[in-house]
């Protein structure tokens, strides 16, 4: 005999399998032009500076410090004691007439005496032996006294008046602030986009609100073997005086525009220090994928690599996909 048997199905059967689907939001991956920036951190940096510092050792005998004032290039800071050296310089200025005179008479000699010319010769080394001497000299005085090298302003003093200083004391300090130089680093990735002359703009906690604007001046032609990323200087008018040297900044640059694949924030997964998207695949099968993402604008995310346009992702409900799992899309 023989029995057939038919399983019943419940509608309580019904509602687990209609329940056990995944329902997700998804959506095409799209490609935008973007205008990219990167973000970095700065250190301020004077256009120029330097350290006013003594050449040789003497006493300290004049002082035009003004602390936090500004100077024009050639401005007396400095002054030794150079009396011995001015009176040796005119001993040998004296000397040097004398010589010159005797060289003079020697000359006329010359043309009438065939033996005067070893008295010429020797009258020559004199008068070169002397210049020589003087020449010394007048170097020697120059170091005695210290002109600004450049327009700037002055830091702050480190020395008194009528002090005997050794040579390489610090006096003080002289930076140009018109202009700001901004040191930041930039990854290896962004180094074909870069360019002389990009805009870039930069902020500091000292004014709140306000943004300076200025341009990429150099980019330095090494790439750091450690952080696999390349040092830029840019400048930055500072007429107002509102930036100094060492302050920390944030700087942004623009750099040029380019086609990027962007997708919604909301569908990125990070992981430890790796973010993940679900893809759709083949009869709605989803698939984990890596992504390296770029710029982040509100509610959206550069795609650097992993995905390009058109694939369709998850936007919503990823939290409970693995690979493999078939999904079902939400009603709009």
């Amino acid at each position: 005999m023989l029995y057939l048997f038919f399983q019943t199905t419940t509608p309580q059967d019904q509602n687990r399998r209609v329940e056990s689907k995944i329902y997700v939001s998804t959506s095409k991956v799209q490609s935008a032009v973007l205008t990219r920036k990167v973000d970095a951190l700065g250190t301020a940096l004077a256009y120029d500076s330097a350290r006013i510092v003594n050449a040789s050792s003497d006493y300290l005998i004049e002082l035009n410090i003004e602390e936090g004032q500004p100077v024009k290039k050639g401005d007396l800071i400095a002054r030794f004691n150079d009396t011995e050296e001015r009176a040796r310089i005119a001993e040998l200025k004296a000397l040097m007439t004398e010589q010159n005179r005797q060289l003079a008479r020697l000359k006329n000699l010359t043309r009438t005496q065939a033996s005067a010319q070893s008295l010429l010769d020797e009258q020559q080394a004199k008068v070169n032996a002397t210049r020589a001497q003087l020449d010394a000299l007048e170097a020697r005085l120059s170091e005695l006294v210290i002109h600004a090298p450049f327009d700037g302003v002055l830091g702050l003093r480190q020395v008194s008046n009528g002090a005997y200083l050794a040579t390489g004391t610090e006096l003080t300090t002289l930076d140009d602030i018109s202009t700001i130089r901004v040191e930041f680093n930039i990854a290896e990735r962004y180094l074909a986009a870069l360019q002389n002359d990009m805009v870039i703009s930069a902020d500091n906690i000292a004014y709140p609100g306000f943004t300076f604007q200025g341009k990429v001046k150099a980019i330095d032609p090494r790439i750091d073997p450690v952080t696999r990323s390349v040092k830029v200087h840019a400048v930055i008018d500072n007429a107002d005086l509102k930036l100094r040297p060492g302050m920390l900044l944030n700087v942004h640059v623009e750099l040029a525009k380019a086609e990027v694949v962007q997708i919604a924030e909301k569908a990125v997964m990070p992981l430890q220090s790796k973010h993940y998207v679900f893809v759709v695949e083949a009869e709605d099968k989803v698939r984990q994928v890596e992504i390296i993402p770029g710029q982040r604008l509100p509610g959206l995310v550069e795609v650097i690599s992993g995905l390009k346009a058109g694939d369709e992702i998850v936007t919503e409900g990823s939290q409970k996909l693995r690979t493999g799992v078939v999904i079902t899309r939400s009603e709009p």
